[in-house]
């Protein structure tokens, strides 16, 4: 007789490295659910949001001991000490780039990392879907932000036949979200000056090599970091447009013939941290889900699997590793301790050395 249970305990110091796109809801998620499993919690927040940071800072600080919460501001090299700390468990999210470099800096003291990264997510548009519906949310995954999250659609996988449809639709979509461009307090700028050169870059590069580029507000004066969404057709994998990871307002059309050929061309490339497929048919629904991985998927509908809590949040391979957001995230930064209770009776003592004992015999003689 014995009882068998787990046990779940803080794991200590969790640290929490915030990048610059979501800087308050990609620091006050993992803090709530850091703290809600008991751990004492480091927040480094994002260099190029110094405003933003300085605020929460001296919010927290209004709010928890600073030896229970601690926010840490400053540059590259305060995040790379940062990421060097002996935590118990250590989250970033951001680049996989950079992820490499976090993850290197933990492994000096083994600290356990949960990793959000990102990747091309990828969105499928089927033979039969209307247009106009998978363009919408196409569009609203695409621009919130400017492009600039984590699991905004990449590329889109369109039916050869459906491309100029779908484009025309796509445009259409993006001119209902957002009239103009210039003064659209609806509309987000580029971070700073060095991501939009990396943008532009994008554009200019895929153009020399023989991509249709199309600009969604053409003739419209560019206001500041402002830059508008533009659709590219032709593109091909020599563009660094389809290696890297945009986190823009840049949309690349890819056309496939069958649903197996744009699986395909998923499955040859770096795993995702978002998928997204547009069609009602249950059956291609599941072939998607069954021959793709990914960190998440939407069906019909992009970004807001996020936004469930209760779902977990993570990616895989290149897109990262573990997951958080509601219970998972409790599990993530607690430690399960198995724990086997027995009192006076021994009932063990039946298997202990030496062998041959009666009982045993008798075992052997019942059972083999």
């Amino acid at each position: 007789p014995a009882s068998a249970q787990v046990r779940y305990q803080p794991l200590g110091v969790v640290g929490v490295i915030v990048p610059w796109n979501y800087p308050l809801f990609l620091a006050i998620g993992p803090l709530t659910c850091a703290l809600a499993a008991g751990n004492r919690v480091m927040l480094k927040l994002s260099e190029a949001t110094p405003a933003t940071g300085q605020a929460l800072k001296q919010l927290l600080e209004q709010v928890f001991p600073t030896d229970l919460v601690s926010v840490v501001l400053g540059e590259v090299e305060v995040g790379q000490a940062f990421a060097r700390l002996p935590f118990d468990h250590l989250l970033f999210t951001g680049a996989t780039s950079v992820g490499r470099q976090v993850m290197l800096a933990a492994a000096h003291n083994l600290t356990p990392v949960t990793l959000e990264l990102g990747g091309k997510s990828p969105a499928i548009v089927s033979a039969d879907v209307p247009l106009d519906t998978a363009a919408e949310r196409i569009a609203f995954g695409k621009t919130l932000n400017a492009g600039q999250t984590c699991v905004a659609p990449d590329y889109v996988l369109v039916p050869r036949e459906r491309l100029e449809a779908f484009s025309d639709a796509y445009q259409r979509a993006v001119r209902r979200l957002y009239p103009r461009i210039a003064d659209n307090p609806d509309y987000t700028a580029v971070i700073n000056q060095r991501q939009l050169q990396r943008l532009q870059h994008l554009l200019d590069d895929a153009r020399a090599k023989g991509a249709q580029v199309l600009d969604l507000y053409p003739g419209e004066t560019r206001q500041g970091r402002r830059l508008p969404p533009h659709l590219l057709l032709g593109v091909n994998d020599s563009m660094q447009v389809m290696q890297d990871e945009i986190f823009g307002p840049l949309l690349p059309l890819v056309p496939y013939d069958s649903l197996e050929q744009a699986l395909a061309f998923i499955n040859q490339r770096p795993r995702p941290l978002a998928l997204y497929y547009f069609g009602y048919d249950r059956a291609a629904q599941e072939q998607v889900l069954r021959h793709t991985h990914s960190g998440g998927v939407c069906l019909n509908d992009t970004l807001l699997h996020v936004a469930q809590d209760d779902l977990p949040f993570g990616g895989i391979g290149p897109s990262g590793m573990g997951h958080y957001h509601g219970h998972d995230g409790f599990l993530t930064f607690s430690k399960a301790k198995a724990v086997l209770a027995k009192q006076r009776f021994n009932a063990a003592r039946l298997i202990y050395p030496p062998y041959g004992k009666a009982l045993q015999r008798l075992v052997f003689k019942l059972f083999i």
